[in-house]
């Protein structure tokens, strides 16, 4: 039976005012008059008040608020009880007006309230049902996907600053496991790639064309130093050089050829030559050259080649000589000892194999097998 004490303060007008019409919920009457649920419905029954639908308080109305002068549709907030536009509901079939009971405020000050515990129940709901759900977004992908596409266009364009932000910074803490995804999807399926490239390819030949030319013009530094890398790296050599250093490097030698007054035309040589399976690319082995002088030396020991009649016109001997002492102080040696390092790498050229299986650099290699010991920049001679 109902409490009497609460009959007495609930008179049938007010219960089917607050029940019928106001559509609270009995729980709520029972927190207004201090009582149970159970007590609400005793007399709900006892006054032949007709029980609504499950569902509480049952969907809040949709209400016309005026804003700026303009009818607006809205509804109270189940969360802060707040009469808002729909607008500031999100979609769903839970609420009145086809929008969630709740504002998007309290949805999302919920969730972050309980964060944790709703994800957890979700990923074991998910893994639970995953073929369910998996065929279901499926067939629901496959039934609406233009629609679905043009929504997901419309939204993308709406947001496009945003997106691509947040791309490039998940993209940046995720690089190498994108590339790896990325890779792995390519090669199990290559024709379905290059059939794509194909479509592509026509409609954005002229997009291309300027994106890789401008790309070129402001990277050319950049990209001569990638080709560098490829060739080194080929070799199995350590390459060790970035684009600073290779600014500091031309800048060491004025912005000019490293052995003649050349200001243009100038390329990147290295003093032992990469062909020879030592040395690679790094600030003690590389220098700026105007290109004729790189095409004489080739492959070429420098210090025969410096000697020969005709590279002798071409070459400014007091420059040479810098260069070989700066290279030198780059390799920690003296000029001998370094003309010494040049001959033995010469003399004891490597494969590709042969590299792979001496991890060491050419310098360590010479020193150990070399008579003489390094010391505080001193030469002790053991033989």
């Amino acid at each position: 039976m109902a409490n009497i004490k609460v009959m007495n303060r609930v008179t049938k007008q007010e219960l089917e005012q607050l029940y019928l019409t106001e559509l609270k919920s009995t729980r709520e009457i029972a927190i207004k008059y201090s009582c149970d649920k159970t007590t609400i419905l005793d007399l709900l029954r006892k006054y032949k008040i007709p029980v609504r639908n499950k569902g509480g308080g049952g969907k809040k109305h949709v209400l016309f608020i005026e804003i700026n002068g303009v009818q607006v549709e809205s509804k109270e907030c189940t969360g802060c009880k707040m009469v808002k536009p729909l607008t500031e509901y999100d979609i769903g079939t839970k609420g009145a007006g086809g929008r969630q009971p709740k504002c998007r405020l309290c949805r999302r000050s919920y969730y972050s309230e309980n964060k944790i515990a709703i994800l957890k129940k979700a990923r074991a709901y998910y893994y639970k049902n995953k073929s369910q759900i998996t065929l279901k977004r499926s067939l629901n992908y496959y039934t609406n996907k233009d629609r679905l596409l043009a929504i997901r266009r419309e939204e993308y364009y709406l947001n496009r600053e945003e997106r691509q932000q947040k791309a490039r910074k998940y993209y940046a803490f995720r690089k190498s496991i994108v590339t790896a995804k990325e890779r792995l999807k390519r090669k199990l399926n290559p024709e379905k790639y290059r059939a794509k490239e194909r479509e592509r390819y026509p409609r954005r030949k002229e997009q291309r064309k300027h994106y890789h030319k401008t790309y070129y013009q402001n990277n050319q530094l950049a990209i001569k130093l990638n080709v560098k890398r490829r060739k080194t790296k080929v070799r199995e050599l350590p390459f060790q050089l970035t684009v600073q250093n290779w600014l500091d490097i031309q800048e060491r030698f004025g912005q000019e050829c490293a052995l003649s007054p050349h200001r243009k035309d100038l390329t990147m040589e290295h003093f032992i030559p990469v062909s020879w399976g030592h040395g690679g690319t790094y600030r003690g082995n590389v220098y700026p050259v105007h290109c004729r002088i790189n095409r004489s030396k080739s492959a070429t020991n420098p210090f025969v080649w410096a000697e020969r009649s005709d590279v002798k016109n071409l070459i400014d001997l007091q420059k040479w000589n810098r260069l070989v002492m700066i290279l030198a102080q780059e390799n920690n040696l003296k000029v001998d000892e370094f003309r010494r390092f040049v001959d033995w790498c010469e003399s004891n050229k490597r494969t590709v194999e042969q590299i792979k299986s001496d991890p060491r650099t050419s310098l360590e290699i010479w020193k150990s097998s070399s008579p003489y010991i390094l010391n505080n920049d001193d030469i002790i001679e053991d033989f």
